[in-house]
């Protein structure tokens, strides 16, 4: 089941957007926002071949389309050019540029990857494509925006999601979510005992325990979705009559 009209403005009031004029599938195509999503995946194409020996135009290219990920809302919302596709693109943008920036990890530190790195590398990007599929799988599903389903969320878990994540632990779990692989990214090519390098040395710890809350969120929201899935073979639709 698709999302109904009401589901279809929730989703843009959501986003700050209203009700415009009459849109194409190209006009769509070719909203600023979306434009600027192609060039976050563009930035992700280009950081890939800098490794493994150019890591810091790495980071600068993964900071750039941070820093773009903060334009394209804006961009949508003062445009009015909010869209399904826009908010998806957004999303596969953000996965991309985190999945490489674990990769990096990898391919940089080479032979010398720790287990727990190794690990990491494979966990942390399995599950947030996992939390990708699960909340927009939802959001089609029912036409609400996927940061306001967490009404049977524990109470911890409703304070990371509250005001769409704009709140201190909110915050630190996307901080973790997108600091921790270039922080550890950028010390790989750090000196021991340098200043910089202690700074990130202390960071760390922090970005760790804002990744574990995200970590946890990104778990009950795979698992609700799989208990719904679950559920839905317990209980199935009735077979449509021809």
């Amino acid at each position: 089941m698709g999302p109904t009209v009401e589901g279809k403005e929730g989703a843009f009031a959501m986003n700050g957007c209203r009700a415009g004029k009459t849109r194409t599938k190209k006009g769509i195509l070719l909203f600023v926002p979306n434009l600027i999503g192609y060039a976050r995946l563009s930035f992700a194409v280009l950081a890939a071949m800098c490794l493994p020996n150019y890591v810091w135009t790495f980071i600068f290219l993964m900071l750039l389309s941070m820093f773009t990920d903060l334009l394209d809302g804006i961009a949508a919302r003062k445009l009015n050019q909010c869209s399904r596709y826009g908010e998806l693109l957004d999303i596969i943008a953000d996965n991309a540029c985190r999945s490489l920036s674990w990769l990096a990890i990898f391919v940089v530190s080479g032979s010398k990857t720790s287990c727990l790195d190794a690990a990491l590398c494979l966990i942390i990007p399995t599950m947030e494509w996992l939390a990708m599929l699960a909340t927009q799988l939802e959001a089609f599903d029912t036409g609400r925006h996927w940061k306001t389903q967490a009404d049977n969320a524990p109470w911890l878990l409703k304070k990371i999601f509250e005001n769409g994540f704009k709140n201190p632990l909110g915050g630190l779990a996307i901080l973790g979510i997108f600091a921790l692989p270039l922080v550890k990214l950028a010390r790989l090519s750090l000196t021991n005992g340098s200043q910089f390098a202690l700074i990130l040395d202390i960071i760390t710890p922090i970005l760790y325990i804002g990744r574990a809350l995200a970590a946890w969120a990104e778990f009950w929201v795979i698992s609700s979705f799989f208990d719904k899935v679950l559920e839905m073979d317990l209980n199935p639709p009735p077979s449509k009559k021809d």
